[in-house]
């Protein structure tokens, strides 16, 4: 996840370093670099919810085909 910050903070870096001073380049930097830690933050929480929802799902399978009789239905 952390490759996707990298390509803007590189052309914000290449602009920032023709364009102006380094006062001026800060708060974008800061500004791009806060914004990939959101995103990652959530992607991961998505993921995590993700997660738990199929292992639950799976649970509940398993304990229906484990009860006496229960065939699976295609």
């Amino acid at each position: 996840m952390l490759h996707h910050m990298i390509v803007p903070l590189l052309i914000g870096g290449a602009a920032g370093g023709v364009a102006g001073s380094s006062k001026r380049r800060r708060p974008v930097v800061r500004t791009i670099i806060k914004g990939g830690i959101a995103a990652k933050r959530k992607i991961e929480s998505a993921g995590a919810t993700v997660v738990a929802e199929t292992r639950k799902l799976v649970e509940e399978a398993r304990a229906e085909l484990d009860q006496a009789g229960t065939e699976p239905h295609y």
